[in-house]
């Protein structure tokens, strides 16, 4: 079952890297990441290009000409995803280790 993360960012530098990192931590890494960015000023961008040289999965950076607001910016990053499950991740979450392996497992086990 592929799996994507959905996340919408707008200057969050302070905590994206702490939630990029629980990514990594995950028992059950997303096949793909896409972030769509609402404009940012500060170093979100940076950080997300960082992240995505060396992400062990498929990280796409989508940045908006004008901005969306948060609900428009998150439904055009859950357009862009790939995944049969979709995991929404705002830019200061920071994930238990084993989420995205407890809801695919869910899923597996209840496909209806």
């Amino acid at each position: 079952m592929k799996t994507s993360i959905a996340m919408a960012t707008f200057n969050g530098a302070e905590y994206l890297q702490e939630q990029l990192e629980s990514f990594l931590a995950q028992t059950r890494l997303p096949d793909e990441l896409i972030v769509c960015d609402d404009g940012s000023e500060d170093d979100t961008l940076a950080i997300l290009r960082a992240f995505q040289k060396t992400a062990p999965f498929h990280v796409e950076i989508s940045e908006n000409q004008t901005r969306l607001g948060c609900t428009k910016n998150f439904e055009k990053a859950a357009s862009l995803c790939t995944g049969d499950l979709i995991f929404f991740s705002d830019q200061d979450d920071v994930w238990f280790e084993n989420k995205l392996e407890v809801m695919i497992q869910f899923m597996e086990n209840h496909p209806q």
